[in-house]
């Protein structure tokens, strides 16, 4: 039996009772809530360490929630994948910058589910023996997971926090898909790779860097750059 705690946000019957089944055989302990508001009561007294989260929910939107999650628990480690039919990559862009770790589009094999899951939670936080990483404007503090560029603080998701780490660590180097899959995801590279790119778009967003660039060397990863 794994340890894990994991909340479920979704109103479909059918979907839900899916997931609980699958999760359940997988060995983790779920709790199924047909809406967002029952989830934020659950969420007052016992903190999951993953929640598969709606988008498209009777009371309230799962942005919402996910926006909750990332203020109100911002100190807590939660990871949140989201199970959307709203798939398009605005949507996912979306998701990913109010601090979504993941998404998986509706329907969605229920092995690659576990798979998902088992990856969001396999990686840990890793604390470096460098308090401080800084490259150019860039200054990434290790201990508290803070992020600025110049006097502006920025704030990513956990993610998008270790993939900016790994890149600094890897300064003006290319760092390949399979060592971010690898380090962030503590995934091989067998898995798609299409949430590196969403996360990278994502982080050069939040960055709006005048000067230094996340650059994409094309087959291989990307690489933090002076422009």
């Amino acid at each position: 039996m794994n340890k894990e705690l994991i909340y479920s946000v979704e109103d479909d019957d059918n979907i839900r009772d899916l997931i609980k089944y699958t999760v359940e055989e997988a060995g983790y302990t779920i709790e199924c809530f047909s809406n967002g508001n029952d989830m934020l009561e659950a969420l007052k007294k016992q903190t999951p360490n993953l929640v598969l989260l709606d988008i498209m929910l009777p009371d309230i939107e799962g942005t919402e929630i996910l926006k909750i999650i990332r203020t109100d628990y911002a100190h807590l480690p939660i990871k949140v994948i989201m199970l959307t039919a709203k798939a398009s990559e605005i949507n996912i862009v979306t998701g990913l910058n109010l601090g979504a770790d993941d998404y998986m589009p509706k329907p969605f094999s229920v092995l690659e589910l576990l798979a998902r899951i088992k990856a969001n939670l396999r990686k840990k936080d890793v604390r470096l023996d460098a308090e401080e990483l800084t490259f150019g404007e860039i200054k990434l503090v290790v201990k508290k997971r803070s992020v600025f560029v110049g006097e502006r603080q920025v704030i990513l998701t956990q993610k998008e926090f270790d993939l900016l780490k790994l890149l600094m660590e890897n300064a003006n180097n290319v760092v390949d898909r399979e060592t971010m899959l690898e380090e962030v995801w503590g995934v091989d590279h067998s898995m798609e790779t299409r949430t590196i790119d969403m996360h990278i778009k994502s982080i050069r967003q939040k960055l709006d860097l005048t000067k230094e660039n996340i650059i994409t060397v094309r087959g291989m990863g990307y690489k933090l750059t002076e422009a």
